[in-house]
């Protein structure tokens, strides 16, 4: 395992035990657990440590029939104050990613021509580049700029992949896993994101399989966002519809 990880655990011996009676994850186990997100310890080892840490009383999970970092994300949920019962059909071993729309304003290459319906028209060249990636963006114009089907395509907003405006709680979903508009709630998220029931209402080419893409909204900050929620080894639930 991660000697940085090693360390952390040997740590635990100073800061006491859970009672047997209660559930616990203390702050630095749920710390730990960004390391299985950042692909740098994997699910089997953070797995061992749970089992390990449980023996000795560190760690108390509410057990259910899953795997083991899907009993400690649901535990630190509960923990956290939020309601299990809401949650269902959960597994571990996702990947989550984040998009967002870009805004024409925070970006500052040269002008290049862009050519839609017959019409030409000026955007800058790096806003077009991550378009191409993101799907849309604002112009300076309040008009959305969108890339889809090979070519370029103008809007008053931006759009899922069904044409419907994309709204804040939209997530991509391969829909051959995931039923389209489905509700999910990914537990193993950072605040405020783990308790947010979103929709899989949207669908990407590079979305497959146990990958999904949470809208993080517009502008810088909703950058940030996209990529504070990147992570391996995630927890995705199914819920109440």
């Amino acid at each position: 395992m991660n000697a940085l990880v090693l360390s952390a655990l040997a740590m635990v011996l100073l800061l006491g035990v859970a009672h047997a009676d209660e559930i616990a994850v203390p702050s630095w186990v749920a710390d730990t657990y960004q390391y299985v997100k950042d692909d740098q310890v994997t699910p089997q080892e953070f797995e061992h440590a749970l089992e390990y840490l449980e023996k000795i009383n560190v760690v108390k999970l509410r057990n259910t029939d899953a795997d083991a970092i899907t009993d400690f994300v649901l535990t630190y949920y509960e923990i956290a104050g939020y309601d299990r019962s809401k949650l269902s059909q959960c597994s571990s071993g996702w990947y989550i990613t984040g998009y967002y729309t870009p805004h024409e304003t925070d970006h500052s290459g040269r002008m290049v021509t862009v050519t839609i319906d017959g019409v030409d028209y000026k955007f800058r060249e790096d806003f077009v580049e991550e378009i191409k990636t993101e799907g849309w963006g604002q112009a300076v114009s309040g008009e959305y700029l969108g890339w889809y089907d090979g070519s370029f395509h103008l809007s008053e907003y931006a759009l899922d992949a069904h044409g419907n405006k994309l709204e804040i709680n939209a997530v991509a979903v391969d829909q051959s896993i995931i039923p389209a508009n489905s509700n999910i709630i990914i537990p193993s998220l950072p605040s405020p994101w783990m308790d947010v029931t979103f929709t899989g209402s949207d669908t990407g080419t590079a979305i497959t399989g146990r990958h999904l893409d949470v809208y993080t909204g517009e502008g810088r900050d909703a950058l940030e966002e996209a990529y504070r929620i990147t992570g391996h080894g995630q927890v995705v639930c199914m819920g109440m519809q």
